[in-house]
């Protein structure tokens, strides 16, 4: 497996910044900004009427909003180059920015058709901005309990990831060394193949912290299944559904896709008696890559699988390192336990938000 790419790696920055592209984030952002205007209107001293106050104030400040969003969104790349405190800096610049120019057009405009200004000019400019600063100042707080609830939690993860391949699986372990030793007299040549398709897998177990390609990720996948299949003979088949186009360049946490697999094997094929086909799917969009792992359900297996930790584990290390942009789902379709991973591409265009089917 060749060693990860580290210029390809998600700084802790970038994985930080919020993805202004988002209609989430930008529902929430008019929200927030509606709020302003809503306090804004019934705080005392107010002149002019209230509902003529809240809607001149909320016009200002859905624009405000808007047009920062959107050159967030545009710059995202850029800052997400940036250090802390410089990132901050920008945000806190774009943001003034934008007040000072909607201040000046709406002073204009609303003085044109009418509106009786109680302050100059100047005035309701730095009235605007020292708003805007506050509210900026708040976001930054926020902010940064954002990036230490996220940093606390890619330690944590970090730790249970550490944890759990600490003692990864030894009845794997155990059972392909069986394989192995049964194959030495039968097939030489296999049990050679056996020992490097589980050095390789072990290997990405003592570099979980790392990335792979995509690719890479899928070769681990297939050696894993080889040594299954040697295990467990025709209880176990496999199938494989690849695009026929090249793999985008696209990386991913170490050990993704195989302990995916390895639940898909032990609770099908390791409990029953009949012949079971596990199924692997990579789909591939403009927008996202999609892979499906499913397997048929045995009798007396419940709904979860059994594999709520592994899940768990994997939608933890998806999201530190795509964060809404991935997801894991899992489920009972068609008497098949299926799960259905959507990664991100790099290259892919920011304009409409994903979708997770």
């Amino acid at each position: 497996m060749a060693p990860p790419n580290p210029q390809q790696e998600p700084t802790p920055r970038s994985a930080a910044l919020p993805a202004f592209c988002t209609p989430h984030i930008l529902l929430i952002t008019l929200l927030l900004g509606f709020c302003l205007a809503l306090l804004l209107a019934i705080a005392p001293g107010a002149s002019e009427d209230r509902w003529v106050r809240l809607g001149t104030t909320a016009w200002f400040t859905t624009w405000v909003a808007l047009i920062t969003v959107s050159l967030l969104c545009a710059l995202r790349r850029p800052l997400s180059r940036l250090r802390l405190t410089p990132l901050l800096l920008g945000v806190m610049s774009t943001l003034l920015a934008v007040t000072a120019a909607v201040s000046l057009f709406a002073y204009q405009s609303l003085t044109e058709l009418g509106w009786q200004a109680t302050e100059s000019q100047a005035e309701f400019l730095l009235h605007n901005l020292a708003i805007a600063a506050v509210v900026g100042a708040v976001g930054i707080w926020i902010f940064s309990l954002h990036l230490a609830k996220a940093r606390q939690l890619s330690a944590q993860t970090k730790a249970e990831l550490d944890a759990l391949h600490a003692r990864i699986r030894p009845h794997f372990l155990f059972n392909s060394l069986n394989t192995v030793a049964a194959l030495i007299d039968t097939d030489p040549k296999a049990a050679e193949t056996a020992v490097l398709n589980l050095a390789s897998i072990f290997r990405a177990a003592l570099n979980a912290a790392d990335t792979a390609l995509l690719a890479e990720e899928l070769e681990l996948a297939r050696r894993y299944l080889v040594l299954e299949q040697w295990r467990l003979g025709s209880r176990l088949s496999f199938e494989e559904h690849l695009p026929a186009e090249d793999l985008p360049k696209i990386r991913l946490p170490v050990l993704t896709l195989q302990p995916l697999l390895e639940n898909a094997v032990r609770h099908s094929a390791e409990r029953s008696t009949a012949p079971c086909t596990v199924r692997l799917e990579c789909q591939v969009s403009p927008r996202s890559v999609s892979i499906v792992i499913d397997n048929p359900r045995v009798a007396g297996e419940t709904a979860s699988n059994g594999n709520g930790i592994s899940q768990a584990n994997i939608q933890d290390r998806l999201a530190l390192m795509f964060g809404d942009a991935a997801s894991l789902r899992a489920g009972v379709v068609d008497d098949r336990y299926r799960v259905k991973l959507v990664i991100p591409r790099p290259d892919r265009p920011q304009d409409t938000p994903e979708r997770h089917g």
